[in-house]
């Protein structure tokens, strides 16, 4: 299952839930303050390559590789 940032609007804590591809844009309670007042943020995707060549260019600006 993969992870989803989200943040509270109620006391601003950013959090992270692993829930199910389906369930992303679910409201997840604030651990902070209790509040279903949460929206997902935008995520960084990061992969990696294990193999010898490398599929993903590094970006200079960013220091972020995409693919």
């Amino acid at each position: 299952m993969p992870f989803y940032d989200f943040a509270c609007s109620q006391c601003s804590k950013e959090f992270t839930v692993r829930r199910k591809f389906a369930e992303m844009d679910d409201p997840a309670p604030c651990p902070e303050c209790g509040s279903d007042d949460t929206k997902r943020q935008i995520s960084i995707f990061y992969a990696t390559n294990t193999g010898s060549s490398t599929a993903a260019a590094s970006s200079p600006k960013t220091n972020v590789r995409h693919i």
